[in-house]
């Protein structure tokens, strides 16, 4: 059974070792194997994902929603814990994972139940990681599996990562 443990080549080691303990624990403790759906994307797959259940409102230059059971992520292109891209090295460095529990014959289970989501989530704080990245409930419910780095936001900086969509004004030579 694959789990694609290589989507992790991608991943900050900043969380990966956190990660590989998450996916440990939940097997010995939850009795489940977690499949790596995703580590690092790029921007062009952050569009893709961002644009599912929306349409561009071309009048106002935004994405709507307009199929709100479609929409699987809130975060737009380059600015998702998906999507830190370079460290020193000048590799991709994620800050968040997505992960999902396997049946017992190793197909993705989408639905594994509330129960298994609130010990996920339990064993994921217990490794390091924060689940969701949101306030526990603001969740989307395609986006349960996601973990990262607790306050990533703040620490890129400081961890010598950045976004490809810079969250900071450009300051030009005078």
């Amino acid at each position: 059974m694959n789990l694609h443990h290589e989507r992790l080549d991608g991943v900050s080691p900043i969380i990966r070792g956190a990660v590989m303990r998450l996916c440990d624990l939940t097997e010995i403790q939850l009795k489940r194997k977690l499949l790596v759906v995703h580590g690092w994307r790029s921007v062009a797959q952050q569009s893709a994902l961002f644009q599912q259940g929306r349409a561009m409102n071309r009048e106002t230059g935004e994405w709507e929603i307009v199929e709100p059971a479609n929409v699987v992520t809130k975060a737009k292109p380059g600015s998702s814990a998906h999507n830190v891209v370079v460290r020193a090295d000048g590799k991709p460095a994620a800050l968040g994972v997505d992960l999902i529990p396997v049946t017992f014959d190793g197909k993705p289970d989408w639905e594994p139940g509330e129960a298994f989501w609130l010990a996920f989530y339990k064993l994921a704080w217990t490794c390091g990681l924060d689940p969701l990245g949101d306030p526990i409930g603001a969740y989307l419910p395609g986006d349960k599996g996601h973990v990262e780095e607790p306050g990533w936001r703040l620490k890129l900086a400081g961890l010598g990562l950045i976004l490809p969509v810079s969250e900071v004004p450009h300051v030009s030579e005078a």
